[in-house]
């Protein structure tokens, strides 16, 4: 299907920033293609959507209050985060089930992705839209490669990482399934036996990350396409002041967690001053969600509050951040290396895989920071060799992820590609 046809495409995102920022880059790319993207994400975001002059449908509820009033969700532990997940799905995911229908009512595609998952498989089935899932990061896919994302380990013999995996499937069931199936009767369809079949297998997906970086299993059955990661063309400038400081001295050590909160990232505005000291540099710290740098910062060291990564990233001589997809991906297409201090899910997986391929320091788990590790892993991230960089960034430069799902989607309805595996029953 060419673009002599414009489509209204519903790009639906749960989560924080980094969830959908990534649609907001998809939204650019189909808006570029002649389409009519319309942006389903939590309300915080909506002066975001609508200053880019993009369509915005309220789905999910404001994502750094809900982080505020559940703590337990980033701390790491896996029980806490199952536990907030379940509470999660049986209070909200109902809503957003209400809310995505209604967006998509007269939508001829939907994209969706991070939190969204939870409600999208069940709204295109019951329509019969044509949708598309992305995935930002291949550990939320079973493989012997790593373990399931509420695992901190990373490096375990793969029979380790497949049991791991059947024993998160089992569980996933367990805590899901009933609240699943409620709302699979709601939409007048039938219940699946594996939560995970109906969230994950049923449906085309795409990988929008960096194949080289994070490979796939190739022993396991499923083979989703790569797209890599889906880049925001921030139009937003830098602030002229910080632009002046940037000019007058060395490049900066730049420190920030985004949506990340809590006590590992209050510990950091405790630990700053003698970091700072000890390393001599010039620096900036990005206040994020956790509101980092409210009380005071070394001499030497900027606040920033939303700079755009892609202009700010590029003039900084080391990332420090939480590994989350956006940042991750940013700092790789800066050629900038990184020091990874994971909190969740699958930023340990990313600080893991950017270890092993000689982009980032040795992974620094939050829960352990002191002045002097932090220090030793920025020294570390220095002195690594500068081509490994180059080429991931050149590869990450040279990629088009938002025009190859465009391509997709205009395919998928002008074939009428899609087909519901579950329509009739699903899961057998």
């Amino acid at each position: 299907m060419g673009a002599n046809r414009s489509l209204r495409v519903v790009l639906a995102a749960v989560g924080s920033r980094g969830d959908v920022q990534p649609m907001l880059a998809l939204a650019q790319a189909l808006a570029a293609r002649g389409h009519v993207p319309v942006l389903a994400v939590p309300p915080n975001f909506e002066p975001w959507v609508r200053g880019l002059r993009f369509a915005f449908a309220p789905l999910g509820l404001d994502t750094q209050a809900f982080l505020a009033q559940n703590p337990g969700v980033i701390t790491g532990k896996p029980w806490q985060m199952l536990g907030a997940i379940t509470s999660y799905f049986k209070t909200q995911v109902p809503e957003q089930v209400d809310q995505l229908r209604l967006a998509c009512a007269d939508a001829d595609a939907m994209v969706y992705g991070g939190l969204a998952f939870f409600a999208a498989p069940g709204i295109a089935e019951r329509l019969q839209l044509p949708a598309l899932g992305v995935l930002y990061s291949a550990c939320l896919l079973p493989s012997a490669l790593h373990p399931p994302p509420t695992i901190a380990w990373q490096g375990l013999p793969g029979w380790v990482n497949e049991w791991l995996w059947r024993i998160d499937q089992r569980l996933g069931d367990w805590l899901l399934r009933g609240a699943v199936n409620a709302i699979r009767i709601r939409l007048a369809l039938e219940p699946v036996r594996h939560v995970r079949a109906h969230l994950v297998d049923k449906h085309p997906l795409l990988l929008a990350t960096d194949e080289t970086l994070f490979p796939p299993d190739l022993r396991q059955m499923r083979h989703d396409p790569y797209v890599n990661f889906l880049m925001f063309d921030d139009p937003k400038l830098l602030d002229p002041a910080l632009h002046t400081w940037l000019d007058e001295g060395e490049a900066p050590i730049f420190i920030g967690f985004g949506s990340m909160s809590g006590p590992g990232t209050k510990r950091i505005d405790q630990l700053l001053a003698d970091v700072a000291l000890a390393l001599g540099r010039r620096g900036i710290l990005d206040a994020g969600w956790a509101g980092l740098g409210a009380n005071s910062v070394p001499r030497h060291w900027r606040v920033v509050r939303d700079a755009p990564h892609a202009a700010l990233f590029a003039r900084c001589a080391v990332i420090v951040h939480h590994g989350g997809s956006g940042t991750t991906a940013q700092a790789l297409r800066a050629g900038v290396p990184q020091v990874v201090l994971p909190h969740m899910l699958d930023q340990f997986y990313h600080a893991h895989r950017l270890h092993l391929a000689g982009l980032a320091a040795p992974p620094l788990p939050m829960v352990s920071v002191t002045a002097a590790r932090l220090r030793d892993a920025i020294e570390a991230a220095l002195a690594l060799p500068v081509g490994p960089l180059q080429v991931a960034a050149h590869r990450l430069r040279a990629s088009h992820a938002g025009a190859d799902i465009v391509q997709r989607v205009e395919n998928m309805v002008g074939g009428q590609a899609h087909r519901y595996a579950g329509h009739a029953c699903a899961d057998k």
